[in-house]
C-alpha cells in the first residue's frame, strides 16, 4: 500500500511540473525579455523620436534587465532605447498590453504590460509631451482646466 502511495505521489509530481513548465512556456513569450508584439496603426513617439505606424517588438534590451525597454520595428528600420519604471496592478491580465497617450493627433508610448503580470513598465514623460500636457490656447484640445485633453490608447500584444 505504501509503494502505491509513493508512485502515485510522484506522478502527480511530474503532471504538475509538466503543468508548470507548459504555462511558464506560454506567458515567457510575452515576457518583456523574449518581447511583446503589437501592429501599432498609427505613428507615435518614444521619447522624442516618432516611429512610424507599423509591427513592433517591445522588449527589455539586456536580458537580466528591466530598466531599458527596446522598440523595434519588425523590418529593423526603426530602434529605439527608452529608461522605464515599474508600474503595478492588482489584476493581471490575459493579454499583453501597448499602452499610448494620445493628444489631438499625437501618440506616446507610455507603458508595455506583458500577458499575465503584475508588474508592467511604464515610460517617463518626455519633454514634447509635457508640453502639450501644459500647452495653452488650442481651443481643439482644450478642457476646461486650460490643459489639453488626452486619452489613452490601449492594443492588445500578440
Amino acid at each position: 500500500m505504501t509503494l502505491q502511495i509513493a508512485i502515485g505521489l510522484t506522478k502527480l509530481g511530474l503532471c504538475t511540473a509538466l503543468l508548470i513548465m507548459f504555462v511558464g512556456q506560454a506567458t515567457k513569450a510575452q515576457a518583456p525579455e523574449y518581447g511583446l508584439r503589437a501592429n501599432v496603426p498609427f505613428d507615435f513617439k518614444v521619447g522624442n523620436r516618432t516611429l512610424p505606424a507599423g509591427h513592433y517588438l517591445f522588449k527589455r534590451a539586456r536580458q537580466h534587465d528591466d530598466l531599458v525597454l527596446q522598440v523595434s520595428s519588425f523590418t529593423g528600420e526603426s530602434i529605439v532605447f527608452r529608461n522605464t519604471i515599474p508600474v503595478e496592478t492588482l489584476k493581471a491580465r490575459d493579454k499583453g498590453l501597448i499602452v499610448f497617450h494620445r493628444y489631438d493627433n499625437e501618440y506616446f508610448l507610455s507603458q508595455v504590460w506583458p500577458a499575465g503580470a503584475l508588474t508592467g513598465r511604464s515610460l517617463t514623460t518626455s519633454r514634447s509631451e509635457r508640453h502639450l500636457q501644459n500647452k495653452e490656447g488650442d481651443p481643439k484640445v482644450m478642457s476646461k482646466t486650460g490643459k489639453v485633453e488626452s486619452e489613452v490608447v490601449t492594443i492588445v500584444a500578440y
